[in-house]
């Protein structure tokens, strides 16, 4: 599987080429396309880097504790980041081709845990002004659990499948004078089903991303 994940994210990286090599040989032709939308910044950008602080900040504020036999009670100070690169088509500029990189540190109840996920996929725009529409993405890929921890039965491992729909809006932050960053809040309903065989068949859940901002260069 993880082979496969490696041959889809060359995929991706060599579509990206061949739009690259598109938008230069014909960027006479789009002079005059270009006349009748928007781009995604005043530069034109094409490449987007979106990071989400909710997590981040709610895990350093964290109060909870947890404690586990033979062992201190510990904090429960997690580390949860979810970035995200996408890169806009010129072909399509309303369609975008990206990929996810997701990755908790957490304690709970049955010691520590550690979890990995990369997913691939694309973000469609209700506009071609990238940094001032609505959106709709979708990405698939897989997730890698790790369980670390006497109350757990010693260490466990899980694979998961991982599928993510999500809906969202971006607003510029130009009129702040903050050029090229945009605040982009997103609903997304998130599913992962085990492949393992373990205990956990599939889990759901709703998330509120509210504090998430994407950069345009």
């Amino acid at each position: 599987m993880k082979k496969f994940m490696a041959m889809m994210l060359a995929g991706l990286s060599l579509s990206a080429l061949a739009d690259t090599h598109y938008l230069r040989s014909h960027s006479r032709g789009r002079q005059s396309m270009e006349e009748h939308r928007t781009p995604a910044s005043d530069s034109g950008s094409l490449s987007m880097f979106e990071f989400n602080a909710d997590s981040v900040l709610g895990g350093y504020f964290a109060l909870d504790q947890s404690k586990t036999r033979g062992s201190s009670a510990d904090n429960d100070i997690e580390l949860n980041l979810r970035l995200n690169y996408a890169y806009q088509l010129s072909s399509y500029p309303r369609m975008q081709l990206g990929w996810r990189l997701d990755y908790l540190k957490d304690t709970n109840s049955t010691g520590d845990i550690e979890n990995w996920g990369l997913q691939i996929g694309a973000i469609y725009n209700n506009s071609a002004d990238l940094q001032n529409t609505m959106y709709a993405s979708l990405y698939l890929g897989m997730g890698w659990d790790h369980s670390y921890g006497a109350a757990s039965g010693g260490n466990s491992s899980t694979e998961n499948m991982i599928s993510t729909i999500a809906v969202g809006r971006r607003y510029s932050l130009d009129r702040m004078g903050v050029k090229h960053l945009t605040y982009s809040p997103e609903i997304a309903l998130q599913n992962r089903n085990a492949t393992t065989g373990g205990s956990l068949e599939y889990s759901q859940s709703l998330q509120f991303r509210f504090l998430q901002f994407s950069v345009f260069f």
